[in-house]
């Protein structure tokens, strides 16, 4: 993660979010070489801020200091989301179990605010996706463990570092919004072990579309990993 939202953000933690949302974005490319200085010009900054937010993000695996050359926009191989969606399915879903039962009603309603902005930008794919990355981070802070909350944000930055524009051609928008709503609906409910199973198809189905071909490696391990559960949508 970033920053954590509970701070107040340093001049070098908007720098690393702004970074951050330009990878998120595809304005900076996965495996493209970048000076200091040329993104000192982009962002309207000196290079010494540059320096201070490209190490934090060097350490949360979004790029990569290459000495005297300058940073490397990190890629994501079929191989690392097998890796992401592996630990995020090991967090996530006992999280949601957790969140479930303690969650505020602000945080409940902050829930429902997210889910309906994604219904509403059904067609925006940055305002879509900064809706459900914010459903999931208010569920996981929602469970009362903030390192948890801080190291899933960061496996989802990762998963994202071909650029938002490569998801709608993996992920039916209404589809995640069904799942987000079943999820949602059980959390309202508070019941934890039907949240936790809606957030266990949901990053089931993800995983099944985003891990690579069937017959490949990654996708074979990730199975492996997954052993009989299965992505079947509830009903």
């Amino acid at each position: 993660m970033v920053q954590r939202p509970e701070s107040v953000p340093s001049k070098t933690d908007r720098l690393a979010v702004e970074i951050r949302d330009a990878i998120r974005r595809g304005d900076l490319v996965g495996g493209d070489l970048y000076s200091a200085q040329e993104l000192g010009q982009r962002f309207g900054v000196s290079r010494t801020p540059v320096r201070e937010a490209l190490l934090r993000l060097e350490d949360a695996g979004l790029v990569n200091i290459e000495k005297n050359r300058g940073v490397r926009i990190a890629t994501t191989s079929e191989a690392d989301l097998a890796e992401i969606f592996t630990m995020r399915l090991l967090l996530e879903p006992p999280a949601t179990r957790r969140a479930a039962a303690r969650m505020s009603q602000q945080e409940r309603q902050d829930l429902e605010a997210a889910l309906q902005e994604m219904r509403d930008n059904v067609d925006d794919v940055e305002t879509f996706y900064t809706a459900d990355h914010r459903f999931h981070e208010v569920i996981l802070r929602g469970s009362g463990n903030r390192r948890l909350a801080d190291h899933v944000s960061g496996l989802r930055d990762t998963a994202t570092l071909q650029g938002l524009r490569t998801i709608p051609r993996y992920r039916d928008a209404t589809q995640v919004i069904a799942e987000h709503e079943r999820i949602a609906r059980a959390i309202a409910a508070r019941a934890p072990d039907g949240a936790a199973r809606a957030m266990l198809r949901h990053l089931l189905n993800s995983a099944e579309l985003l891990v690579g071909e069937k017959e490949s490696t990654s996708y074979l391990e990730w199975r492996e990993w997954v052993g009989g559960e299965h992505c079947a949508d509830e009903h």
